[in-house]
């Protein structure tokens, strides 16, 4: 692991924020179980390369030790961290059995060092053998048809014995197809047709926008985890069932921004700069220089957009329902500093407030068959609980889904697992 591949394997195993995996593994650190956890280097001490292919060897045989060790190399332009190693535990042996370190941590920093100790054994093994097999069946009748079918079989299972097993479970459960030989003819059974649609990209969430980050080369290992907390700390997002939705104030100032900052605004203009301040680190530039080039235009160009720029307005979504005070403006919703409200369309002229009522459309408690409402715990976290509450205490972290739906959300993933302890 280095630190952005930690924060999305976290992210995509048990469901953590990029901040949660960071505090955890400083935690770690600082009790001296796994090496420096903010790296972009994959480098491993050759003393602990030798001890995890003796501890292999051991463990699970020869056959799963590769003849030469393997060698990682980083897949970024600027390697800012190349005098540390990977992120890997101090001590090999430690965590062999249940994957409980020294048996002083705590629940989080189990599941984390157990996620590292897998990674860090399982990437001196052999890969996994596969074969992959390809049938095409002529189908032939008023016209002729191809139809095409790929199944693979796993022949060794190689590093997947140690970290697939445990950290995906069944999702690798192969294609498997029968045993067929060439020219043999096939008896026709059934034919089931399915409708597909073209869907959109999917949404950034924690591991997918740290990973779009690392790949455009903006933000280094100490700073992808305060990346996402700024943008959700400044509401410039929501986090909904782990996935980001921008809002109405992110859009407002994203529009600002580009409109008059459009070079800064560029990805590129950020990776460039990331460059520099590592040339400046290294020796290679001078500081004095490089801010000089990059300060003169840009004071000159705050200037012109401070006195010359539009205020732009943030766009506040309409409920389609008159003021119950003013009786003239329409009751629209805002985002404050506590969340989304009730306001006036005429806000400041007319000053009322109301506090906004979210329901999940088309399902009822399955307890008394009440509607279901979109709540929040004191730290922010988005739940879902009966509106008969307290006389009703059903509630869960999971979205419920109308009757029948749940087949099309599995693409989305299960979102009941890997639940946050921290409440973050």
């Amino acid at each position: 692991f280095k630190t952005s591949t930690l924060q999305q394997a976290a992210a995509n195993v048990m469901g953590w924020t990029s901040k949660k995996t960071m505090t955890v593994a400083q935690s770690l650190y600082e009790q001296g179980n796994i090496t420096y956890h903010r790296t972009d280097s994959l480098n491993l001490a050759p003393s602990a390369v030798e001890l995890i292919r003796k501890f292999i060897g051991s463990e699970f045989g020869a056959e799963y030790v590769p003849a030469e060790p393997n060698v990682y190399k980083t897949s970024t332009k600027v390697v800012a961290q190349e005098a540390h190693e990977a992120i890997r535990p101090t001590d090999m042996n430690m965590g062999t059995n249940s994957f409980v370190g020294s048996g002083e941590m705590g629940r989080d920093q189990e599941k984390l060092y157990g996620l590292i100790w897998r990674r860090t054994i399982s990437c001196q093994m052999k890969p996994a053998v596969f074969d992959s097999v390809r049938v095409d069946v002529s189908a032939e009748g008023e016209k002729v048809y191809t139809l095409v079918a790929r199944g693979e079989t796993m022949k060794f299972d190689g590093w997947r014995k140690l970290y697939r097993s445990q950290v995906s479970g069944d999702r690798d459960q192969e294609q498997i197809l029968p045993e067929m030989n060439k020219d043999e003819e096939l008896d026709f059974k059934d034919i089931k047709s399915e409708q597909k649609f073209t869907l959109p990209p999917p949404r950034y969430n924690d591991a997918s926008l740290i990973k779009e980050l690392e790949k455009r080369g903006i933000g280094r290992p100490s700073t992808y985890a305060s990346i996402v907390a700024t943008i959700i700390a400044r509401r410039y997002v929501d986090r909904k069932e782990r996935k980001f939705y921008p809002t109405s104030v992110g859009k407002a100032v994203v529009e600002f921004l580009v409109k008059n900052f459009p070079v800064e605004m560029e990805y590129e203009f950020t990776a460039k700069m990331e460059e520099d301040l590592d040339d400046i680190a290294r020796g290679k530039q001078s500081w004095q220089a490089m801010l000089s080039d990059f300060y003169g235009p840009f004071s000159k160009q705050l200037d012109q957009v401070k006195d010359k720029s539009e205020r732009v307005g943030v766009e506040a979504e309409k409920t389609g329902k008159k003021c119950p005070e003013c009786g003239q403006g329409d009751v629209v919703i805002r985002e404050g500093k506590y969340g989304k409200f009730l306001s006036c369309s005429r806000f400041p002229e007319c000053k009322y407030t109301g506090k906004l009522i979210e329901y999940v459309e088309g399902v009822v408690c399955e307890k008394c068959g009440g509607k279901i409402m979109v709540k929040k715990t004191r730290t922010g976290r988005e739940f879902f609980g009966c509106e008969n509450y307290p006389k009703c205490d059903w509630a869960s972290w999971k979205r419920p889904v109308v009757p029948g739906q749940e087949e099309s959300n599995k693409e989305a993933g299960d979102e009941s697992r890997g639940e946050d302890e921290s409440g973050e």
